[in-house]
């Protein structure tokens, strides 16, 4: 790899996910931050010695930094859940796991057919959220009952999927289009694991209301605070009215709207938070502004704000498509495990940490583990069938 140039980019990637500033990394590799910001503009390489600091220290393959993309990758913004709190900080890892998401899902498009993302209706034919939503589940073969796992169905519309562990206290998903040579994908991103399955459920939602109302519509990180809040409103409303159909949700909710022990009922049908549930039924006009507030009132007297009833008995769904991709080509012996990030690297002169793949598509860890053979012993296998 001598005739390869040190790519400083991507050192800047590798350092901003792992959330270290240039005063950090320097500190740690033993240079000064002059330096870092040096490799980082192509203005200086790292010394052999430096170079395995910073693999050791960053947990990125060598080869890593080497290299041009061999890919176009062009991105409109992300949509960030509660981006008007999180930090930058925060963010720019998930713009680089989202970036990969979509390249390892790119390469397995090589091998495996996945669902084909659907045709978006036109925001601009309907005359309300509520109606576009209907038209969203009509366009995906939903009726108007409770949907007991969306993140199933967005991966069998093609939507690109993952969790990950960035631990970002204020992000729940994030999401975005992205192409890469030309192919064009939507992911949405759930982050961590600390919250409930109905609270997912309605973030995901929130993500999917995202594709269809403000994708190659809005530039998000280029909105003043009060668009972005509006935006998030709408994505809000969208993520209601898809999860809790006016006419269904209506006849249910109807029967005792005042109740909170009821709604821990409907909670167990409609699979979204009471708090939600609340909220949709002083939308539709279904309680009275009086009748909300004290609603809230008694949910915060039982302490329903941060833990609902239910949410410890049913845990967070977890994406699949991206794990059974890998598991058909491993199982299939089309390739195997450990070859699968060097594959990659030869697609788009990329070699990403293999943990991180497995992070992306779920697989056990270790799965993309080279696997020493094992080799039998024939006088062991006769001496056990001897003694059997």
């Amino acid at each position: 790899m001598s005739d390869v140039k040190f790519n400083g980019n991507r050192l800047r990637e590798a350092r901003r996910f792992r959330t270290k500033s240039i005063t950090d990394l320097a500190g740690e590799v033993g240079v000064t931050k002059q330096m870092i910001s040096k490799y980082e503009n192509s203005k200086a390489v790292p010394s052999l010695e430096v170079l395995f600091q910073i693999i050791n220290n960053l947990k990125f393959p060598r080869e890593f930094f080497f290299g041009e993309d061999t890919f176009s990758l062009e991105t409109e913004g992300t949509f960030f859940r509660s981006r008007l709190t999180s930090t930058q900080k925060e963010k720019v890892p998930s713009e680089f796991t989202k970036n990969m998401s979509v390249v390892i899902r790119d390469f397995l498009e090589n091998y495996i057919d996945f669902p084909m993302l659907p045709i978006k209706p036109n925001v601009d034919d309907f005359e309300s959220i509520e109606a576009l939503a209907y038209q969203v589940r009509k366009d995906f073969g939903l009726s108007n009952k409770p949907i007991s796992n969306i993140l199933r169905i967005l991966e069998e519309q093609g939507f690109v999927v993952s969790l990950i562990s960035n631990n970002m206290d204020k992000v729940d998903a994030f999401s975005s289009q992205t192409k890469i040579n030309e192919n064009v994908y939507y992911t949405v991103i759930l982050e961590g694991e600390n919250y409930s399955y109905y609270r997912q459920q309605f973030s995901i939602a929130h993500e999917l209301g995202h594709w269809v109302l403000h994708s190659e519509v809005l530039d998000p990180q280029s909105l003043e605070k009060d668009e972005y809040r509006e935006m998030e409103e709408e994505a809000n409303e969208f993520a209601a009215c898809f999860m809790l159909p006016k006419e269904t949700f209506t006849k249910d909710i109807s029967l005792d709207p005042l109740n909170l022990d009821y709604y821990v009922n409907l909670k167990k049908k409609w699979q979204v938070s009471i708090g939600a549930m609340v909220m949709r039924a002083f939308n539709l006009g279904l309680i009275s502004s009086d009748d909300y507030q004290r609603l809230q009132r008694q949910m915060s007297y039982r302490k329903w704000r941060t833990s609902e009833p239910l949410d410890n008995v049913k845990t967070i769904s977890k994406p699949i498509a991206l794990k059974q991709a890998i598991e058909l080509l491993v199982e299939n012996s089309i390739l195997k495990g450990h070859e699968i990030p060097k594959e990659i690297f030869k697609h788009y002169n990329l070699l990403l940490p293999t943990d991180f793949i497995e992070e992306i598509t779920n697989v056990e860890n270790g799965y993309l583990e080279y696997q020493e053979p094992q080799i039998v012993s024939l006088i062991n296998e006769k001496e056990n069938r001897s003694k059997s």
